[in-house]
């Protein structure tokens, strides 16, 4: 087992924003690498090569806090085409949030915007059979606590997808691609309480939308839900998994 493996950050935010920085540093913690070990692929802009992937051990793509994956972007095909050719590498993968919401779209689900059903904080899921079933979804508690903050959804999951976690407001929560190490998720793996609350912190101007004291209560909120450890150990197993 390799005890420092390199990893691929594929970035769905803009460079300049300190979430970037943020999402890279809560990766490193979670997956126990160096943050020397994280190479950051700038999604937005550059579309992912084999080169990109020559030495890596495992893929991250994260969220995007300023984009929709339902909105007409430039740089949205060559998201599509990332996800595809790190399927088709058959290297360990975990895809959060917005990169949840592209792999449906790019495999033919379907993806709703709807923010009646806002997910903001913790959320508690329960595991399926499948997901008990998993090697790596196994290492979790039946019912865990996992960290969310989107609008988007995922309402149907594509063909050649496993349901793997159930919960929170209806939408798909957590799938792996059949024949591929390929795992992804509405939630935030890489973030606990501490994290979600430095972010939600960061961004108070526009989650108090002038009124502190229903921003107050939403950040007391987010300090009272639990984490589940758990998660730690199941990703650091995945992107230490030998190379499908």
């Amino acid at each position: 087992m390799n005890a420092s493996p390199r990893l691929l950050l594929v970035s769905l935010r803009d460079t300049h924003d300190p979430m970037a920085q943020h999402e890279r540093a809560c990766v490193a913690a979670v997956c126990d690498v160096p943050e020397a070990h994280i190479a950051v692929h700038q999604g937005l802009s550059d579309p992912l090569t084999a080169d990109d992937l020559t030495g890596i051990d495992a893929v991250f793509f994260g969220g995007s806090g300023a984009y929709s994956i339902l909105d007409p972007h430039p740089w949205k095909p060559g998201a599509m085409d990332a996800l595809k050719r790190v399927i088709d590498a058959r290297l360990p993968t975990w895809a959060s949030c917005f990169g949840f919401q592209g792999l449906a779209l790019a495999m033919g689900g379907e993806v709703v915007h709807d923010p009646s059903r806002t997910e903001m904080g913790g959320v508690e899921l329960a595991r399926t059979e499948a997901g008990r079933a998993d090697p790596f979804v196994g290492l979790l508690p039946d019912r865990f606590w996992v960290q969310q903050g989107h609008q988007d959804h995922v309402d149907d999951l594509p063909q050649g997808c496993q349901r793997l976690a159930v919960g929170g407001v209806g939408c798909e929560q957590l799938t792996k691609v059949d024949g591929a190490p390929f795992y992804a998720s509405q939630f935030h793996p890489e973030l606990d309480v501490a994290a979600i609350v430095y972010r939600f912190t960061f961004y108070a101007d526009h989650y108090s939308q002038g009124d502190p004291d229903g921003f107050a209560a939403k950040l007391d909120a987010l300090r009272a839900c639990p984490d589940t450890p758990e998660i730690r150990t199941m990703l650091r197993t995945l992107v230490r998994a030998p190379r499908g």
